[in-house]
Parts: structure tokens; C-alpha cells; sequence
């Protein structure tokens, strides 16, 4: 194998490679991203066996071939190369060394045959539909946040994605996440050719690298089976695997009657309870809503005495209600809303909450209160 390859598109592309491998692996062939040089293309692959990431850059390929190595070596080198650089690269007869070269820096890598490299981006799909970059990245964003981290309940740890019909008939692609301390519940107008979706419980790492990859992307070509996904973009295609459970019927805990409706002004919320917030419990984050008509008052308090008091002018009409809240969590579903104020509705003190974005009618969020 021998040719040689622009540095800066091969980093762009190699970035994205290299970030579903795992660094620390028992298994040391899923340490290693694959080369396969061919057809005037280097062709790059990642996986940790979950995940893979494939991408292809233009190259000078003298000689095919295929082979493997470490991708945090390989990456480290290439993006300490300097820009506008080449890098040319031949191996050694016998297979176990990759010779690199690029201006006055040499670096020789150790190769692992390619021959027991997992290939697991085949898949046969239900179905395939296309979304743009943009609107795929804002909605994952808008979910994500929400996922679980617990191992325990793996179902959780993922954005649910899966075909419904809202209140008025009408077919949509919605996207949920909950750790049961809150829910994002997102929805789209169902895009063309994704009637028939099985419902399916993307990864939370899956999601990190597909935002990734469909930043610059103007289209991705979405393919959807029981276990698989895959999401094609002019450059990158990521092939995951999907998480094997049930999600719960999240439906229940959307309070809908909710009526005690609060408008406030989104940037003054947000900057008032990180202020207040410092000042807080460092364990717990809490901070209480204090609501009267037109008025909110924040407080935190903490164990050294100390507590913050701000108030904010907001459209409230109702009676008289205190509800405590994590701070972290109302921060995070405050950066994912759009519009410049956001909508709470409250039924009491003890009772889920229901956030709305005025601006964006398919989000909806629901934050669970906490005893202060």
C-alpha cells in the first residue's frame, strides 16, 4: 500500500473516524482505525463494535491496499502535522509497518491485518428517508439533554425515536428522552418513506457523533431496522447499533392538565437562577420558585447559612405557589429553547411541570419538582 493525502482533509475526516473508538480496549484491533487505499480514495473506519464510522478522502493511491492502525496515534500525528501539509504513506513489505511521511517528520506505526477488523455496517432497512443536517441536529440537541446516564436502565440511556399521530390525526416523527427527573418530548412532520419506522432507542454516543457529521451536512440519509441504524451524509456514514429494550409509555407523566400558566422572559431566567444558584446547596442545586401575581422570586439557600434572593417580572395571574426545582435542570432545558421567553405550567407545589417553547410548537419539556 502506498499513497499520499492532503493533511487537512484527511484530519477532518479522521476526526470523525476516530471518535467511536474506544481508547481503552481489550480487544486491540478496535484500538485501530482501518486504511483501505483504492480508486483514488482512502477510505477510513472506526468502531467500537456499536458504533462505526466510515468516511473517504481524495488521494494519490499508487499502490491498494489495505491495512490497520492505532487511531489515536494516527490522529494525534496527523493533526500535529502543520496545516496545508501532505502526508505520504507506504507500508512495509512484510505488513506490520506503516511508514509515514510529511515534510522533515517521519513516524513509523505498527499495522494489524485488517483481516479480523469487525465489519458491522451491514443491515437490512425497513425503511429509508432523508432529513436535513440542520433539523437532525436540532431536534437530537433538543432530546439529549434529557437522556439518562444510568447504567442500571439502559432503555433510558438513548433519544426514543419512533412514528406517532398528534391530537389532530396528523403523522409525526418524535423523539423522547427521560431520565425520570425530566422529559424532552420533540416532534417533526413526518418526513416521506418513514411511515413504516420501527420504533427504536438511539445511543446516547450515537447521537453525539451524528450531530457531529450532520452539522455540515445540507441532507442525511436515514435507514432504520429492528437493530440498526444508518445515517448517510455526502462524506460520512455512521452505522449503530440501536438499544435492545422497551421504552416506557412516557405519555403518562406529561401533565396535560396542567393550567397555572407563567410566562417569563427566557435570558433574564436563565442569568437570574445561575446567579442565585451559587449560592445553593452544592449537592442538591435547589432553588425555589416563589410565584405571585406578576412577580417571581428566586432563593437558594445552603448548609453555611449563605442564600441568594432574586426577583423577575413575569405574566402570572394565579394564586400564590412555592416549587422548588434543580437548578442544572432548569438551565439545560432553558438552553434548548428557541424563543425569547418560555411557558411554565404548574397544577401545585408537588406536581410535575410543564415546560413550552412559544416559538416551537413541537417541543414540549417536563421537570419534576423537588421537596426544599
Amino acid at each position: 500500500m502506498k499513497f499520499s493525502v492532503a493533511r487537512d482533509s484527511l484530519l477532518k475526516t479522521l476526526g470523525h473516524v476516530q471518535a467511536v473508538v474506544e481508547r481503552r480496549n481489550s480487544i486491540a484491533i478496535l484500538g485501530n482505525v482501518r486504511l483501505a487505499a483504492q480508486d483514488g480514495k482512502l477510505q477510513l473506519t472506526g468502531t467500537d463494535n456499536d458504533i462505526t464510522m466510515q468516511g473517504a478522502v481524495d488521494a494519490l493511491v499508487d499502490k491498494e491496499g489495505v491495512t490497520t492502525v492505532s487511531a489515536l496515534k494516527f490522529f494525534d500525528i496527523v493533526r500535529k502535522l502543520p496545516e496545508g501539509s501532505t502526508l505520504e504513506a507506504s507500508m512495509a513489505k512484510d505488513g506490520s509497518r506503516l511508514n509515514l511521511n510529511a515534510g522533515h517528520a517521519k513516524f513509523v506505526l505498527a499495522c494489524l491485518s485488517a483481516d479480523t477488523f469487525p465489519e458491522n455496517t451491514s443491515m437490512a432497512p425497513v425503511v429509508t428517508f432523508d432529513m436535513t443536517g440542520e433539523q437532525l441536529k436540532k431536534v437530537l440537541a433538543k432530546a439529549q439533554f434529557a437522556a439518562s446516564v444510568d447504567d442500571t436502565r439502559q432503555y433510558l440511556n438513548g433519544v426514543y425515536m419512533h412514528v406517532v399521530k398528534d391530537n389532530k390525526g396528523a403523522d409525526k416523527l418524535r423523539f423522547v428522552a427521560t431520565d425520570g427527573h425530566r422529559l424532552a418530548r420533540i416532534e417533526l412532520t413526518l418526513p416521506q418513506g418513514a411511515e413504516h419506522m420501527p420504533a427504536v432507542i438511539l445511543p446516547r454516543k450515537t447521537i453525539q457523533e451524528l450531530k457531529a457529521i450532520a452539522e455540515a451536512a445540507p441532507t442525511v440519509a436515514v435507514a432504520v431496522s429492528e437493530r440498526k441504524v444508518q445515517f448517510k451524509t455526502a462524506s460520512m456514514v455512521l452505522t449503530s447499533k440501536v438499544i435492545d429494550g422497551t421504552f416506557p409509555d412516557y405519555e403518562k407523566v406529561i401533565p396535560y392538565d396542567n393550567k397555572k400558566l407563567m410566562s417569563v422572559s427566557r435570558p433574564e431566567l436563565l442569568q437570574a437562577v445561575d446567579r442565585v444558584a451559587v449560592l445553593s446547596h452544592e449537592k442538591s442545586r435547589s432553588v425555589r420558585f416563589a410565584l405571585a401575581p406578576q412577580q417571581l422570586t428566586i432563593t437558594a439557600n445552603n448548609p453555611d447559612q449563605e442564600n441568594a434572593v432574586e426577583e423577575l417580572a413575569v405574566e402570572y395571574s394565579e394564586d400564590k405557589l412555592d416549587v422548588g426545582f434543580n437548578a442544572k435542570y432548569v438551565a439545560e432545558i432553558g438552553s434548548v429553547i428557541d424563543g425569547g421567553d418560555v411557558n411554565f405550567l404548574f397544577k401545585d407545589s408537588n406536581s410535575p411541570v410543564l415546560l413550552k417553547d412559544p416559538k416551537d410548537p413541537g417541543s414540549l419539556y417536563v421537570l419534576m419538582p423537588m421537596r426544599i
